[in-house]
């Protein structure tokens, strides 16, 4: 087994400490709206099926342009890096590249300014992500080269600047940067990213009660044909802000705003079971 799918394995694991086990997505609202009925059965699944659909795609073209980004730019960043003679050549390639992975966090932060709860919970799940790979992955053995310890000094300098409030850190970006850092292909860091958010949907129907657990197993099982069109139609957008389709807003756009809207209510909910 290659060191690369021994790392997706590990990055799939649900039991990965970033905080996704607390997130609904605004599942959690839409049931309790009425907008996602209970009982997702083989008879009455398609409430149920299409804010799953609804939901990833929103995914695949809101917040995957900017993972891609994140992913392209650190690793053209560090093979500048390695080029790079001198001490001081090495630090301006360096500060160049956190201001450019900056850039992409903040334009993720202006785009989620209109829903507070899907912003927090984007926050969180990249501060966990950026917060494990400083206290483990950076400190594995296949992390000992340069290369490795490149990746580790910049992933403890984005976390410093978060705590400063300089970055946001958001789950996206924090995912590219770790991907590359890792020396995962874009093209499976694609594919992890959105198995991760739609496996955190089921989970959550799960915990809501909205489907049982083994036939959530048989849904998710059929959600691969659907995902993988997504990735075939979206994976190769990426958000640069030089382009005429940032201009407009094309990169990176909302293509579900009821569902913006319901996950956005979810702070109003008068009990609940997630924290977003």
């Amino acid at each position: 087994m290659d060191k690369e799918t021994w790392l997706l394995w590990l990055l799939a694991d649900s039991q990965l400490p970033t905080g996704g086990f607390v997130a609904s997505a605004g599942l959690e609202a839409a049931a309790q709206a009425g907008l996602v009925r209970d009982g997702a059965s083989d008879e009455d699944n398609s409430s149920f099926l299409s804010f799953i659909c609804d939901s990833a795609h929103n995914q695949a073209r809101l917040t995957l342009p900017f993972c891609t980004r994140t992913h392209v730019l650190t690793l053209d960043h560090l093979q500048r890096i390695s080029h790079e003679a001198g001490e001081e050549g090495e630090k301006s390639a360096i500060d160049t590249m956190l201001a450019d992975i900056s850039r992409v966090d903040s334009y993720h932060q202006s785009m989620l300014s209109s829903n507070r709860v899907a912003m927090r919970a984007s926050i969180a799940q990249g501060g966990g992500l950026l917060m494990l790979f400083n206290r483990r992955y950076a400190q594995a053995g296949f992390m000992a080269d340069k290369r490795g310890q490149l990746c580790a000094e910049l992933a403890k300098r984005l976390q410093k600047l978060s705590r400063l409030g300089e970055i946001r850190a958001h789950w996206p970006t924090v995912f590219g940067f770790v991907c590359a850092a890792l020396n995962i292909t874009q093209t499976h860091m694609q594919q992890l990213f959105l198995f991760q958010f739609v496996r955190q949907l089921f989970s959550a129907a799960v915990r809501l009660n909205l489907v049982g657990p083994l036939r959530a197993q048989t849904l998710q099982c059929d959600m691969q044909p659907f995902v993988s069109d997504l990735l075939k139609q979206w994976g190769h957008v990426e958000v640069s802000m030089n382009s005429i389709e940032d201009v407009f807003g094309e990169s990176a756009v909302y293509t579900e705003p009821i569902l913006e809207l319901y996950q956005g209510m979810h702070d109003r909910l008068y009990s609940r079971i997630f924290n977003s």
